[in-house]
C-alpha cells in the first residue's frame, strides 16, 4: 500500500476526552488500572479507512520532512490497529514514533514506583513492535522496522532489552534536514543499528506539517537556553519559527477541524528572546505571535504548552498583555506547564542558575508564590512539575519545597480568593542531559519522610482541584459527563487513600505534611 508506513503506539492515539492532564494517564501502571477504565479515557483518534485524520505532532513533523523526498502516496500515517491493512511487498520502512516505550519518564517512574509495576505506555509499545514484526513476516519480510521519537533514548539506555527487540534501527535526535537520507538508508540496509543525527536543523530546513495535528498543535520553537542540567531540551539550540511557517500549521489544523491550537514550544516566555543575560522575555515578540494564531480565521482558542515562571513577573505586563489575546477569563483558564523544580537554593544553584533570573536563586520561593499570584490574577491555571531525587538532594532540600506548597495553598487565597489554583506534582529525576551518568531516583527504595510528605501534600492539593475542574468537562456526550466527573473527583482521593495507608506502612507519620517541621 505504500513504502513507508508510519504509526505510533495507542497511548499516544489518543486526545484523552480532551481532559486537562489525562495525556499522562498512559504512565499509569496495568497492575493498578483496570484497562476498561483506560481504554474508556484514552479514546482512539478518528481515521479515515485507517488512515490517521490526526496524529502526534511529532508524527506529523516526520511525514512532511519525509514528504521533500518520497511522494505523497508513498507515506502513510495510520492507526496501529490498522498497520496490517497499509503493509504490503512494496513497504520497505514501517515507522514507529516512541514517546515513554519502556516507561522509563519521570512521571511514569514515579506513577509505577521506580518501574517496579508496568505503565501502559511500556505495554502498548511493546505490543506494537511485536505486532510490527509479525505483519512484516507474513506481508513484506525485507521491511525494516525503524523506531525513533522523543522516546528513542530510553531504548538506547537499555542495550540488552534494544537488542532482544526486531527492531532494524534506533534514530535519536532531530531528523527534519536528513529524514530522506535516513530512510533511504535504513530500506538500503546501511544505517546503523543505533544512529545518532548530529546537529540541528536550521529553521528555513524545518518543513511545516502537511495534515493536522493532535489538539491542533503547531511548533513556535525549539530549544530553550536557560541550561538546566537535568533538561534535555537544554542540549538543543534555540530556534524561533517565523511567523508565516507558524500560520501555515495554523492554517491546516483549522482545515482539518481543529478550532483550539496548542502552541508547542520548550518554554514560550523565551520566544524570540533578546535579553540572554539576564531573560527578561520579549513581551511584544510574544503578544505578536499570539495575536496572529487568535486573528486566524476559524481559530477560537489558543494556548501554549511549557513556560518558565520567573518572566511572567519580571515583565509585570507581559501577562496583562497576553491574557485579553487569548480572551482568558473565568470560564477560559489558560493552563500551562512550568519547571518549579525546588525550593531549594542550593539545588538550584547548583543544576540550574539561570532557571529563575533576572532574579537569584535564593529569591526562587517568592518568584513560585508571586508567578502564581500572577498567573491566577489573569486567569492561567499553572501546572507544576517538580523533580525527586536530583543527585545530592537532602531531606532539607525536600522539606523546604513541602514548605513552600504549604504557603501556597494557605496564602493565595488569602491574596486573590476563589482564583487560587495550581497543582505540583513531584516527578522521578531521570538522568538526561548533563546528568546523563548519574543514576535513576528510585522511588521504592529512596522514599524518605520528607519525600513522602512531599508526594501526599501535592497529590491531596492536585484531588481538591480536580474536584473543583471536574465540572468544567463537556468534551463528553452528556449521558457521559456525570460518570467521567464521577472519576476526575473522586479517584484522586481513593489514590491519596492508598498513598497515606503506603505511607505509614512504611513508618511515616502524614501529619507531618500539614505541620512542616522548621
Amino acid at each position: 500500500m505504500a513504502e513507508i508506513v508510519l504509526t505510533t503506539d495507542k497511548t499516544m492515539m489518543s486526545e484523552y476526552r480532551n481532559i486537562p492532564l489525562a495525556d499522562f494517564f498512559g504512565c499509569a501502571p496495568v497492575e493498578r488500572v483496570p484497562e476498561r477504565l483506560f481504554n474508556f479515557i484514552a479514546t482512539p483518534l478518528p481515521t479515515k479507512d485507517g488512515i490517521a485524520i490526526y496524529a502526534p505532532y511529532g508524527l506529523r513533523k516526520l511525514e512532511a520532512a519525509l514528504l521533500k523526498g518520497f511522494p505523497s502516496d508513498e507515506v502513510v500515517v495510520v492507526d496501529p490497529d490498522y498497520l496490517a491493512k497499509f503493509v504490503d511487498e512494496k513497504t520497505k520502512v514501517i515507522g514507529i514514533s516512541s514517546m515513554d516505550p519502556l516507561g522509563l519518564g519521570p512521571v511514569t517512574m514515579m506513577f509505577t514506583f521506580g518501574g517496579q509495576l508496568t505503565s501502559y505506555t511500556r505495554k502498548r509499545f511493546l505490543e506494537l513492535v511485536y505486532q510490527a514484526d509479525a505483519i512484516r513476516k507474513s506481508k513484506s519480510k525485507n521491511a525494516k522496522i525503524v523506531v525513533g521519537g522523543p522516546g528513542a533514548w530510553q531504548l538506547d539506555t537499555k542495550r540488552d532489552l534494544l537488542e532482544s527487540l526486531p527492531i532494524d534501527n534506533l534514530v535519536q535526535g532531530e531528523l527534519d534536514h536528513v529524514a530522506v537520507e535516513v530512510f533511504k538508508r535504513a530500506e538500503e540496509g546501511s544505517l546503523p543499528r543505533n544512529y545518532r543525527v548530529l546537529g540541528w536543523p536550521k529553521v528555513e530546513e524545518i518543513p511545516p506539517i502537511v495534515n493536522p495535528a493532535m489538539n491542533g498543535m503547531i511548533e513556535v520553537m525549539r530549544g530553550c537556553g536557560r541550561g538546566c542540567q537535568f533538561c534535555a531540551p537544554n542540549v538543543r539550540s534555540a530556534r524561533y519559527m517565523d511567523l508565516d511557517k507558524i500560520l501555515k500549521e495554523v492554517e491546516v489544523n483549522v482545515k482539518g477541524g481543529k478550532s483550539a491550537i496548542w502552541a508547542h514550544s520548550d518554554d514560550i516566555f523565551l520566544y524570540k528572546l533578546e535579553d540572554r543575560r539576564h531573560f527578561y522575555p520579549n513581551t511584544d515578540a510574544i503578544v505578536e505571535l499570539f495575536q496572529a494564531i487568535m486573528s486566524f480565521k476559524g481559530v477560537t482558542h489558543s494556548n501554549p504548552t511549557h513556560g518558565t515562571i520567573a518572566p511572567v513577573i519580571a515583565d509585570e505586563k507581559l501577562l496583562p498583555r497576553l491574557s485579553p489575546v487569548l480572551k482568558a477569563g473565568p470560564d477560559n483558564w489558560i493552563g500551562i506547564q512550568p519547571g518549579l523544580e525546588t525550593a531549594s537554593g542550593e539545588l538550584l544553584a547548583k543544576y540550574m542558575r539561570n532557571k529563575m533570573l533576572p532574579f537569584a536563586p535564593s529569591e526562587w520561593g517568592d518568584v513560585v508564590f508571586e508567578g502564581t499570584r500572577a498567573f491566577n490574577e489573569n486567569y492561567w491555571f499553572p501546572a507544576y512539575t517538580m523533580i525527586m531525587g536530583l543527585p545530592g538532594e537532602t531531606e532539607e532540600d525536600v522539606w523546604e519545597s513541602v514548605r513552600l506548597i504549604d504557603r501556597m495553598e494557605r496564602e493565595l487565597p488569602e491574596k486573590i480568593g476563589p482564583k487560587a489554583h495550581f497543582v505540583a506534582v513531584p516527578l522521578s529525576f531521570v538522568p538526561l542531559a548533563v546528568l546523563s551518568k548519574e543514576k535513576f531516583f528510585d522511588v521504592g527504595k529512596e522514599m524518605n519522610e520528607a519525600r513522602f510528605a512531599l508526594l501526599y501534600r501535592t497529590w491531596r492539593h492536585t484531588a481538591k482541584e480536580a474536584m473543583y475542574f471536574s465540572q468544567a468537562v463537556k468534551s463528553v456526550p452528556p449521558y457521559l459527563r456525570p460518570i467521567l466527573r464521577a472519576l476526575i473527583s473522586i479517584g484522586p482521593f481513593i489514590i491519596l487513600h492508598y498513598m497515606e495507608k503506603w505511607g505509614r506502612s512504611m513508618g511515616f507519620d502524614v501529619d507531618k505534611a500539614f505541620h512542616v517541621p522548621g
